[in-house]
């Protein structure tokens, strides 16, 4: 199932934020060539949530890594805006699955790192970090550090200064994998609300299919290594949405779908498994 492409104002198609073209990677591991994604096409707009899903070892994070331009692909074409995208290091928000929070500075200091290492001033960042503290649910806790926080405000505290970076498109790497479910939960919904006040363009990796079902617009399903794009789902529920959806009929289905997708991709070896 496809989706149709969000549209500006006025009817007008917009161009994606991040737009991916026959993207390829290939590793050489002890000098044999490894393919770990073929031919990706991707696209995600502006004010939209994709996730990505798909077995291990598919391609995921590496695909992450690209658009975030810590790599580069070994083939194919990646555009923002429409544009060939060159440079794309530190233009993109990133958030990995560990917090990656430094001990050593407190949650606020930890908030404003990277607009510190943009060049501005600690006390204007730490003057626009504030005013974030009660919507990350921070408020209270500037000055206690990583070691005092629970595992959700410890996410809450890295989301924050991934956004303090002000990006147009943010990627998340499995944000809530190490979280316990109850408090797994608590923060999906604490993201849907966020992001529905961001306006910004999402694309976040995922294990969890009902995670990505409840947050996303659409969900692309990678085939194991090397990973292609088996799927490409258009999550028909209607927002503002909380969790629980994840009982509903059609969320249900849809799940079901999903998962017996993923179910075929786990069954087949991999490239380098077939090959064994």
């Amino acid at each position: 199932m496809t989706s149709t492409p969000p549209h500006a104002p006025g009817g007008i198609a917009s161009s994606p934020k991040i737009e991916l073209e026959g993207v390829c990677q290939t590793f050489l591991i002890n000098g044999k060539p490894l393919p770990v994604l073929q031919g990706i096409d991707l696209r995600v707009y502006r004010g939209e949530f994709v996730s990505l899903i798909g077995p291990s070892g598919c391609g995921k994070s590496t695909l992450l890594n690209i658009i975030a331009g810590l790599e580069e692909p070994t083939q194919g074409l990646i555009r923002t805006d429409g544009r060939q995208a060159h440079g794309r290091l530190g233009a993109i928000g990133y958030m990995h699955q560990k917090d990656l929070l430094l001990p050593w500075r407190t949650v606020l200091d930890n908030a404003v790192l990277g607009l510190e290492l943009r060049g501005m001033s600690r006390s204007q960042a730490r003057r626009q970090a504030l005013g974030l503290m009660e919507q990350f649910g921070l408020k209270g806790f500037e000055g206690s550090y990583p070691s005092l926080l629970s595992g959700g405000m410890r996410q809450r505290a890295a989301f924050l200064r991934t956004v303090l970076a002000d990006q147009e498109v943010i990627l998340l790497d499995e944000p809530f994998g190490a979280l316990d479910a109850l408090t797994r939960a608590n923060m999906q919904e604490w993201l849907l609300g966020l992001w529905e006040s961001w306006g910004k363009a999402v694309l976040m990796v995922t294990h969890d299919v009902e995670e990505a079902l409840l947050l996303s617009d659409r969900l692309y399903v990678l085939t194991a290594r090397p990973g292609r794009v088996k799927m490409v789902l258009s999550v028909e529920l209607k927002r503002p949405r909380r969790y629980e959806m994840v009982t509903s009929e059609a969320f249900v289905r849809m799940k079901a779908q999903v998962i017996a997708t993923l179910r075929e991709e786990g069954s087949r070896p991999t490239q380098s498994e077939g090959q064994a």
